[in-house]
């Protein structure tokens, strides 16, 4: 499955009507019997595919040559083939959907609610809509009474307010960080969910050491000084340079590592509501 796929086959259409449906309980209550509704927003997390090994569970690396073959017999066994480190062999790991594609999708549902509910004929009230007949009734029921009493309509215009005001912070607000959806790409592996891998010595996977070893050797002979032949001894430093490849023991060979951030699910919750998805009050 495709990540646009996953994306597409998430609506927020159901949380958003739960959420209205359950704002209006104030002047629709549920009818006896009924089943409590709820308002959860649905499971952003999906088993992808390991972006390392593409879902093989596995690495097949090829040892680099940096020139730690040079003086050896026979041709060298640079193939290995281990399990891949960064999903555990697993092939997939959990991760959240790409926020910015849902971002997307939650954008149109919200578009759909809004127009389905005006279509209905709906009274928006904050981010909420309230059925025609009960907003004629709340209006027609606080109204009722003596006209002639300034305070009976004053108190009724009062409750009204409070009872619409309750309405719409029971809905609340998107978060201006993520728009409902509770999670915003993890800005440090840029919602990749790796990095490269930290270990210096780390070249694609492998750990490539050098090490110069001086070794200092005196050495006899003579030689010519003018008209006489002389004989001696001298100093003589020499320089070894040592090459070693392995896998890198940080990456174990992939080259990339989860990110410390997010922990490689590519996103995290939102710093801003908490996860909510809503504006908080405070």
């Amino acid at each position: 499955m495709t990540a646009s796929s996953l994306i597409l086959a998430v609506s927020f259409l159901p949380f958003f009507e739960a959420k209205n449906t359950v704002a209006n309980y104030i002047l629709v209550p549920p009818a006896e019997g009924a089943g409590e509704v709820s308002a959860e927003k649905p499971n952003l997390e999906t088993h992808s595919k390991c972006p390392v090994c593409e879902g093989r569970g596995k690495l097949d690396l090829i040892e680099p040559d940096h020139g730690q073959y040079q003086g050896r017999l026979g041709t060298p066994n640079r193939k290995k083939t281990v399990k891949c480190t960064f999903c555990g062999g697993d092939g997939g790991m959990e991760a959240y959907i790409d926020p910015i594609g849902l971002r997307a999708q939650v954008a149109k549902d919200r578009e759909k609610f809004e127009a389905d509910h005006l279509a209905k004929g709906d009274i928006p009230v904050g981010c909420a809509f309230v059925p025609r007949d009960a907003y004629d009734s709340l209006e027609a029921k606080e109204t009722a009474g003596d006209r002639e009493d300034r305070e009976k309509r004053r108190e009724a215009k009062k409750q009204r307010k409070e009872k619409l005001k309750m309405i719409e912070s029971s809905y609340g607000k998107p978060c201006k960080a993520c728009n409902w959806t509770g999670i915003e790409p993890c800005e440090k592996c840029d919602g990749k969910g790796w990095i490269k891998c930290p270990n210096d010595d780390c070249k694609s996977g492998w750990s490539i050491v050098k090490t110069s070893t001086k070794s200092t050797k005196r050495s006899s002979g003579g030689g010519l000084s003018g008209s006489w032949r002389s004989s001696g001894s001298r100093n003589v430093t020499r320089t070894s340079e040592k090459i070693n490849v392995s896998i890198c023991p940080e990456c174990g060979g992939a080259g990339k590592v989860a990110c410390p951030v997010c922990g490689g699910r590519k996103a995290r919750p939102c710093e801003k509501c908490k996860g909510m998805g809503v504006k908080k009050d405070h």
